[in-house]
Protein backbone atom coordinates (compact mmCIF):
# COMPACT_ATOMS: atom_id res chain seq x y z
CA UNK A 1 0.00 0.00 0.00
CA UNK A 2 1.76 3.42 -0.77
CA UNK A 3 2.00 6.24 1.37
CA UNK A 4 -1.13 7.78 0.41
CA UNK A 5 -3.66 4.91 0.98
CA UNK A 6 -1.84 4.52 4.12
CA UNK A 7 -2.94 7.75 5.24
CA UNK A 8 -6.27 6.85 4.13
CA UNK A 9 -6.61 3.71 6.99
CA UNK A 10 -4.80 6.09 9.07
CA UNK A 11 -7.34 8.75 9.06
CA UNK A 12 -10.39 6.31 8.70
CA UNK A 13 -9.24 4.63 12.15
CA UNK A 14 -8.73 8.02 13.56
CA UNK A 15 -11.95 9.22 12.98
CA UNK A 16 -13.52 6.09 14.41
CA UNK A 17 -12.15 6.96 17.55
CA UNK A 18 -13.04 10.31 17.66
CA UNK A 19 -16.51 9.54 16.79
CA UNK A 20 -16.42 6.80 19.66
CA UNK A 21 -15.44 9.51 22.19
CA UNK A 22 -17.69 12.54 20.70
CA UNK A 23 -20.44 9.81 21.14
CA UNK A 24 -19.49 8.85 24.48
CA UNK A 25 -18.18 5.49 24.32
CA UNK A 26 -14.58 6.06 25.64
CA UNK A 27 -14.37 7.80 28.80
CA UNK A 28 -11.17 9.19 30.17
CA UNK A 29 -10.49 6.25 33.24
CA UNK A 30 -8.56 6.63 36.17
CA UNK A 31 -7.98 2.98 36.80
CA UNK A 32 -5.62 0.09 34.62
CA UNK A 33 -9.04 -2.18 34.04
CA UNK A 34 -10.75 0.72 32.56
CA UNK A 35 -8.09 1.27 30.23
CA UNK A 36 -7.41 -2.01 29.22
CA UNK A 37 -11.41 -2.21 28.40
CA UNK A 38 -11.02 1.14 26.90
CA UNK A 39 -8.24 -0.08 24.93
CA UNK A 40 -10.46 -3.29 23.57
CA UNK A 41 -13.10 -1.49 22.39
CA UNK A 42 -10.75 0.72 20.38
CA UNK A 43 -8.62 -2.69 19.04
CA UNK A 44 -12.15 -4.06 17.89
CA UNK A 45 -13.29 -1.08 16.67
CA UNK A 46 -9.98 -0.62 14.58
CA UNK A 47 -10.78 -4.44 13.47
CA UNK A 48 -14.07 -3.64 12.12
CA UNK A 49 -12.42 -0.81 10.39
CA UNK A 50 -9.78 -3.18 8.91
CA UNK A 51 -12.32 -5.97 7.74
CA UNK A 52 -14.72 -3.22 5.56
CA UNK A 53 -11.18 -2.02 4.25
CA UNK A 54 -10.50 -5.75 3.16
CA UNK A 55 -10.36 -6.34 -0.69
CA UNK A 56 -8.46 -3.27 -1.20
CA UNK A 57 -12.19 -1.80 -0.64
CA UNK A 58 -10.28 1.61 0.75
CA UNK A 59 -8.22 1.53 -2.06
CA UNK A 60 -11.22 2.05 -4.51
CA UNK A 61 -11.76 5.39 -6.14
CA UNK A 62 -15.40 5.51 -7.64
CA UNK A 63 -14.20 5.02 -10.97
CA UNK A 64 -12.62 1.64 -9.82
CA UNK A 65 -15.91 0.64 -7.69
CA UNK A 66 -17.84 1.51 -10.82
CA UNK A 67 -15.31 -0.96 -12.82
CA UNK A 68 -15.44 -3.75 -9.94
CA UNK A 69 -19.36 -3.54 -10.28
CA UNK A 70 -19.72 -3.69 -13.63
CA UNK A 71 -16.48 -6.89 -13.99
CA UNK A 72 -18.99 -8.42 -11.54
CA UNK A 73 -22.10 -8.19 -13.96
CA UNK A 74 -19.86 -9.02 -17.11
CA UNK A 75 -18.76 -12.38 -14.82
CA UNK A 76 -22.36 -12.75 -14.03
CA UNK A 77 -23.53 -12.55 -17.79
CA UNK A 78 -20.46 -15.32 -18.91
CA UNK A 79 -21.65 -17.58 -16.58
CA UNK A 80 -25.49 -17.45 -17.40
CA UNK A 81 -23.80 -17.48 -21.12
CA UNK A 82 -22.29 -20.60 -20.34
CA UNK A 83 -25.02 -21.88 -18.42
CA UNK A 84 -27.62 -21.34 -21.44
CA UNK A 85 -25.10 -22.60 -23.69
CA UNK A 86 -25.28 -26.12 -22.30
CA UNK A 87 -28.79 -25.70 -21.35
CA UNK A 88 -28.93 -25.40 -25.34
CA UNK A 89 -26.86 -28.06 -26.12
CA UNK A 90 -28.86 -30.58 -23.67
CA UNK A 91 -32.15 -29.25 -25.49
CA UNK A 92 -30.70 -29.93 -28.93
CA UNK A 93 -29.91 -33.24 -28.07
CA UNK A 94 -32.84 -33.99 -27.04
CA UNK A 95 -34.67 -32.99 -30.16
CA UNK A 96 -32.06 -35.36 -32.21
CA UNK A 97 -33.10 -37.96 -29.89
CA UNK A 98 -36.90 -37.51 -30.11
CA UNK A 99 -36.95 -36.65 -34.28
CA UNK A 100 -34.91 -39.99 -34.41
CA UNK A 101 -37.64 -41.56 -31.44
CA UNK A 102 -40.28 -40.21 -33.62
CA UNK A 103 -39.20 -42.33 -37.14
CA UNK A 104 -38.23 -45.56 -35.21
CA UNK A 105 -42.31 -44.81 -34.52
CA UNK A 106 -43.24 -44.33 -37.86
CA UNK A 107 -41.66 -47.04 -39.07
CA UNK A 108 -43.11 -49.28 -36.40
CA UNK A 109 -46.51 -47.66 -37.14
CA UNK A 110 -46.30 -48.55 -41.50
CA UNK A 111 -44.84 -52.20 -40.48
CA UNK A 112 -48.24 -52.15 -38.40
CA UNK A 113 -50.25 -50.82 -40.57
CA UNK A 114 -49.43 -52.89 -43.43
CA UNK A 115 -49.77 -56.26 -41.49
CA UNK A 116 -53.09 -54.74 -40.67
CA UNK A 117 -53.86 -54.25 -44.27
CA UNK A 118 -52.98 -57.56 -45.43
CA UNK A 119 -55.04 -59.32 -42.30
CA UNK A 120 -57.74 -57.50 -44.11
CA UNK A 121 -57.22 -58.40 -47.47
CA UNK A 122 -57.49 -61.76 -46.51
CA UNK A 123 -60.41 -62.02 -44.44
CA UNK A 124 -61.89 -60.29 -47.47
CA UNK A 125 -60.73 -63.01 -49.83
CA UNK A 126 -61.75 -65.04 -47.76
CA UNK A 127 -65.34 -64.18 -48.37
CA UNK A 128 -68.14 -63.84 -46.01
CA UNK A 129 -67.39 -66.36 -43.90
CA UNK A 130 -67.39 -65.87 -40.11
CA UNK A 131 -66.19 -67.29 -36.65
CA UNK A 132 -69.74 -69.10 -36.55
CA UNK A 133 -69.65 -70.33 -39.45
CA UNK A 134 -66.36 -71.73 -39.00
CA UNK A 135 -67.29 -73.24 -36.15
CA UNK A 136 -70.83 -74.35 -37.50
CA UNK A 137 -68.49 -76.33 -40.18
CA UNK A 138 -66.98 -78.58 -37.83
CA UNK A 139 -66.88 -82.20 -38.63
CA UNK A 140 -66.85 -83.10 -34.60
CA UNK A 141 -66.10 -82.28 -30.64
CA UNK A 142 -62.16 -82.63 -31.83
CA UNK A 143 -62.37 -80.02 -35.17
CA UNK A 144 -65.12 -78.08 -32.97
CA UNK A 145 -62.24 -77.42 -30.70
CA UNK A 146 -59.75 -76.93 -32.79
CA UNK A 147 -61.23 -74.45 -34.62
CA UNK A 148 -62.54 -72.30 -31.82
CA UNK A 149 -58.82 -72.28 -30.50
CA UNK A 150 -57.62 -71.06 -33.67
CA UNK A 151 -60.67 -68.71 -34.09
CA UNK A 152 -59.53 -67.34 -30.19
CA UNK A 153 -55.65 -66.86 -31.61
CA UNK A 154 -56.62 -64.95 -34.56
CA UNK A 155 -59.39 -62.97 -32.78
CA UNK A 156 -56.59 -61.95 -29.63
CA UNK A 157 -53.97 -61.68 -32.57
CA UNK A 158 -55.96 -58.98 -34.41
CA UNK A 159 -56.64 -57.06 -30.58
CA UNK A 160 -53.23 -56.91 -30.48
CA UNK A 161 -52.58 -55.78 -33.58
CA UNK A 162 -54.90 -53.17 -33.31
CA UNK A 163 -53.63 -52.19 -29.43
CA UNK A 164 -49.56 -51.68 -30.92
CA UNK A 165 -51.04 -49.78 -33.45
CA UNK A 166 -52.65 -47.21 -31.21
CA UNK A 167 -50.31 -47.07 -28.47
CA UNK A 168 -47.65 -46.53 -31.24
CA UNK A 169 -49.86 -43.62 -32.55
CA UNK A 170 -50.10 -41.90 -29.13
CA UNK A 171 -46.56 -42.45 -28.68
CA UNK A 172 -45.76 -40.15 -32.14
CA UNK A 173 -48.11 -38.01 -30.86
CA UNK A 174 -46.65 -37.88 -27.56
CA UNK A 175 -42.98 -37.57 -28.36
CA UNK A 176 -44.19 -35.08 -31.53
CA UNK A 177 -45.48 -32.75 -28.37
CA UNK A 178 -42.32 -33.42 -26.67
CA UNK A 179 -40.31 -31.91 -29.37
CA UNK A 180 -42.23 -28.87 -29.88
CA UNK A 181 -42.42 -28.19 -26.29
CA UNK A 182 -38.37 -28.65 -26.22
CA UNK A 183 -37.73 -26.84 -30.16
CA UNK A 184 -39.94 -24.02 -28.05
CA UNK A 185 -37.52 -23.77 -24.68
CA UNK A 186 -34.55 -23.80 -27.21
CA UNK A 187 -36.10 -21.05 -28.58
CA UNK A 188 -36.70 -19.33 -25.68
CA UNK A 189 -32.98 -20.08 -24.48
CA UNK A 190 -31.87 -18.21 -27.47
CA UNK A 191 -33.88 -15.26 -27.07
CA UNK A 192 -32.59 -14.92 -23.12
CA UNK A 193 -28.85 -15.46 -24.27
CA UNK A 194 -29.26 -12.51 -26.99
CA UNK A 195 -30.55 -10.60 -24.00
CA UNK A 196 -27.76 -11.37 -21.97
CA UNK A 197 -25.36 -10.98 -24.95
CA UNK A 198 -26.81 -7.55 -25.58
CA UNK A 199 -26.24 -6.43 -22.18
CA UNK A 200 -22.79 -8.05 -21.50
CA UNK A 201 -21.55 -5.62 -24.50
CA UNK A 202 -22.51 -2.48 -22.80
CA UNK A 203 -21.52 -3.67 -19.51
CA UNK A 204 -17.65 -4.12 -21.28
CA UNK A 205 -18.40 -1.05 -23.88
CA UNK A 206 -18.79 1.07 -20.42
CA UNK A 207 -15.83 -0.70 -18.27
CA UNK A 208 -13.46 -0.44 -20.93
CA UNK A 209 -14.43 3.64 -21.51
CA UNK A 210 -13.66 3.76 -17.38
CA UNK A 211 -11.07 2.11 -17.45
CA UNK A 212 -9.27 4.46 -20.28
CA UNK A 213 -9.58 7.01 -17.88
CA UNK A 214 -7.70 5.34 -14.94
CA UNK A 215 -4.37 6.42 -13.82
CA UNK A 216 -1.33 4.33 -13.43
CA UNK A 217 -1.54 3.27 -10.13
CA UNK A 218 -5.78 2.85 -10.64
CA UNK A 219 -4.73 0.51 -13.66
CA UNK A 220 -2.44 -1.50 -11.35
CA UNK A 221 -4.98 -2.12 -8.96
CA UNK A 222 -7.61 -3.04 -11.55
CA UNK A 223 -5.14 -5.54 -13.25
CA UNK A 224 -5.58 -7.10 -9.32
CA UNK A 225 -9.11 -7.22 -9.22
CA UNK A 226 -8.99 -8.71 -12.56
CA UNK A 227 -6.81 -11.25 -11.47
CA UNK A 228 -9.17 -11.75 -8.49
CA UNK A 229 -12.14 -12.02 -10.23
CA UNK A 230 -10.26 -14.54 -12.99
CA UNK A 231 -8.88 -16.63 -9.55
CA UNK A 232 -12.37 -16.68 -8.56
CA UNK A 233 -13.99 -18.47 -11.46
CA UNK A 234 -11.29 -21.00 -11.69
CA UNK A 235 -11.82 -22.04 -8.69
CA UNK A 236 -15.43 -22.12 -9.58
CA UNK A 237 -15.18 -23.95 -12.25
CA UNK A 238 -12.97 -26.50 -10.52
CA UNK A 239 -15.21 -27.48 -7.51
CA UNK A 240 -18.29 -27.67 -9.97
CA UNK A 241 -15.89 -30.33 -12.26
CA UNK A 242 -15.44 -32.26 -8.88
CA UNK A 243 -18.91 -32.02 -7.77
CA UNK A 244 -19.84 -33.47 -10.98
CA UNK A 245 -17.28 -35.68 -10.86
CA UNK A 246 -18.36 -37.15 -7.55
CA UNK A 247 -22.38 -37.03 -8.87
CA UNK A 248 -23.28 -34.03 -6.41
CA UNK A 249 -24.21 -31.18 -8.31
CA UNK A 250 -28.05 -31.25 -7.72
CA UNK A 251 -26.62 -31.93 -4.16
CA UNK A 252 -28.61 -29.60 -1.71
CA UNK A 253 -27.54 -29.39 1.65
CA UNK A 254 -29.61 -27.82 4.24
CA UNK A 255 -27.98 -25.67 6.64
CA UNK A 256 -29.22 -27.33 9.55
CA UNK A 257 -28.45 -30.58 8.15
CA UNK A 258 -24.38 -29.35 7.44
CA UNK A 259 -23.62 -29.35 11.27
CA UNK A 260 -20.66 -26.70 10.73
CA UNK A 261 -19.14 -24.85 13.27
CA UNK A 262 -17.56 -21.49 13.14
CA UNK A 263 -13.89 -21.01 11.48
CA UNK A 264 -12.67 -19.22 14.54
CA UNK A 265 -13.10 -20.36 17.90
CA UNK A 266 -15.70 -18.54 20.41
CA UNK A 267 -17.29 -16.76 16.97
CA UNK A 268 -20.46 -16.69 15.37
CA UNK A 269 -22.14 -15.26 12.29
CA UNK A 270 -22.83 -12.29 14.37
CA UNK A 271 -19.70 -11.42 14.20
CA UNK A 272 -19.26 -11.38 10.61
CA UNK A 273 -17.45 -8.23 9.49
CA UNK A 274 -18.13 -7.76 5.75
CA UNK A 275 -21.23 -9.77 4.18
CA UNK A 276 -22.08 -12.23 1.29
CA UNK A 277 -22.27 -9.48 -1.64
CA UNK A 278 -21.28 -7.05 0.94
CA UNK A 279 -19.78 -5.29 -1.84
CA UNK A 280 -19.53 -6.11 -5.89
CA UNK A 281 -17.69 -9.14 -6.14
CA UNK A 282 -17.88 -10.52 -2.45
CA UNK A 283 -18.38 -14.20 -2.62
CA UNK A 284 -18.01 -15.07 1.11
CA UNK A 285 -18.27 -13.53 4.40
CA UNK A 286 -15.28 -11.79 6.23
CA UNK A 287 -14.23 -12.26 10.01
CA UNK A 288 -12.07 -9.18 10.90
CA UNK A 289 -9.90 -10.58 14.00
CA UNK A 290 -6.11 -10.36 15.21
CA UNK A 291 -3.31 -12.20 13.13
CA UNK A 292 -2.30 -15.53 13.82
CA UNK A 293 -5.52 -16.89 14.87
CA UNK A 294 -5.85 -20.33 14.43
CA UNK A 295 -8.61 -21.11 11.69
CA UNK A 296 -10.53 -24.26 11.85
CA UNK A 297 -12.33 -26.85 9.71
CA UNK A 298 -15.82 -26.33 9.87
CA UNK A 299 -16.70 -29.95 9.54
CA UNK A 300 -14.75 -33.12 8.43
CA UNK A 301 -14.23 -33.75 5.01
CA UNK A 302 -11.00 -33.85 2.14
CA UNK A 303 -8.75 -30.90 1.29
CA UNK A 304 -9.17 -30.60 -2.26
CA UNK A 305 -6.98 -27.07 -2.49
CA UNK A 306 -4.39 -25.74 -0.24
CA UNK A 307 -2.20 -23.02 -1.86
CA UNK A 308 -0.59 -19.87 -1.91
CA UNK A 309 -1.65 -17.85 -5.05
CA UNK A 310 1.63 -15.51 -6.33
CA UNK A 311 2.35 -13.81 -9.22
CA UNK A 312 5.19 -14.17 -11.66
CA UNK A 313 7.42 -11.72 -9.44
CA UNK A 314 6.32 -13.94 -5.93
CA UNK A 315 4.00 -11.09 -4.83
CA UNK A 316 0.88 -12.69 -2.87
CA UNK A 317 -2.50 -12.07 -5.35
CA UNK A 318 -5.85 -13.30 -5.28
CA UNK A 319 -6.93 -15.15 -2.31
CA UNK A 320 -3.14 -15.50 -1.00
CA UNK A 321 -2.96 -18.49 1.32
CA UNK A 322 -6.18 -20.49 0.67
CA UNK A 323 -8.08 -23.67 1.22
CA UNK A 324 -10.55 -25.24 -0.39
CA UNK A 325 -12.05 -28.85 1.88
CA UNK A 326 -14.84 -31.12 0.15
CA UNK A 327 -16.87 -32.32 3.11
CA UNK A 328 -18.60 -35.53 1.20
CA UNK A 329 -22.09 -33.85 1.73
CA UNK A 330 -22.92 -31.50 -1.43
CA UNK A 331 -20.79 -28.75 0.24
CA UNK A 332 -17.57 -27.17 0.04
CA UNK A 333 -15.82 -24.32 1.99
CA UNK A 334 -13.10 -21.96 0.99
CA UNK A 335 -10.56 -20.67 3.76
CA UNK A 336 -8.33 -17.14 2.39
CA UNK A 337 -5.62 -14.75 3.18
CA UNK A 338 -4.34 -16.90 5.81
CA UNK A 339 -1.12 -15.81 7.40
CA UNK A 340 2.59 -16.67 5.09
CA UNK A 341 3.36 -20.30 6.04
CA UNK A 342 0.77 -21.30 8.17
CA UNK A 343 -1.01 -23.68 5.95
CA UNK A 344 -1.47 -27.33 8.29
CA UNK A 345 -2.91 -29.47 5.19
CA UNK A 346 -2.64 -30.58 1.83
CA UNK A 347 -4.53 -31.64 -0.99
CA UNK A 348 -5.79 -35.50 -0.41
CA UNK A 349 -5.42 -35.24 3.67
CA UNK A 350 -8.39 -36.17 5.59
CA UNK A 351 -9.33 -33.45 8.23
CA UNK A 352 -11.84 -33.63 11.74
CA UNK A 353 -14.18 -30.99 12.65
CA UNK A 354 -12.49 -28.17 14.57
CA UNK A 355 -8.91 -29.24 13.43
CA UNK A 356 -6.56 -26.19 12.49
CA UNK A 357 -5.60 -25.58 9.09
CA UNK A 358 -4.21 -22.12 8.95
CA UNK A 359 -3.78 -18.83 10.38
CA UNK A 360 -5.40 -16.04 9.92
CA UNK A 361 -3.63 -13.22 8.04
CA UNK A 362 -3.75 -10.44 4.89
CA UNK A 363 -2.36 -12.40 2.15
CA UNK A 364 -3.70 -11.70 -1.09
CA UNK A 365 -6.29 -9.11 -2.21
CA UNK A 366 -6.66 -7.83 1.82
CA UNK A 367 -5.61 -4.94 3.36
CA UNK A 368 -6.11 -5.92 6.80
CA UNK A 369 -6.08 -9.10 8.99
CA UNK A 370 -9.73 -11.06 8.53
CA UNK A 371 -10.79 -14.80 7.34
CA UNK A 372 -12.53 -14.74 4.09
CA UNK A 373 -14.97 -17.42 4.10
CA UNK A 374 -16.70 -18.70 1.36
CA UNK A 375 -19.19 -22.33 0.62
CA UNK A 376 -20.29 -24.07 -2.09
CA UNK A 377 -23.24 -26.60 -2.56
CA UNK A 378 -23.87 -28.93 -5.42
CA UNK A 379 -20.42 -26.99 -7.20
CA UNK A 380 -22.13 -23.21 -6.78
CA UNK A 381 -21.37 -20.77 -4.87
CA UNK A 382 -23.68 -19.55 -2.00
CA UNK A 383 -24.39 -17.35 1.04
CA UNK A 384 -22.47 -18.65 3.72
CA UNK A 385 -24.60 -17.10 7.04
CA UNK A 386 -27.20 -19.28 6.89
CA UNK A 387 -25.05 -22.44 7.18
CA UNK A 388 -22.82 -20.86 10.27
CA UNK A 389 -23.81 -21.19 13.98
Amino acid sequence: MNNKLKKTAYISIIMIIVVLIACGKISFADTKSDLQAQQRSIDNQIAETNSEIAGVKSQMTTTLSQINRLNSQISSYEDEIGELETQMTVLNTQIDEKQNGIQEQEIKYQEQQELLNKRLIALYESGSTSYLDMLLSSDGLADFISKFYLISQLAEFDQDLLDDIERTRSQIQLEKEQLESTKSEVQNAKTTMEVKRNSLDVSVREKNALVNNLTEEEKALQEQLEEFEKDKKDIQARIAALAKKNNRTTATVAPSAAGYISPLSGRTKANITTGYYGYAGHTGVDFACSGGTPILAVKSGVVVTSMARKNSAGKYISYGEYIIIDHEDGTMTLYAHGSPGTRLVQEGQRVSQGQQIMSVGTTGNSTGYHLHFEVFVGGKRTNPTAYLP
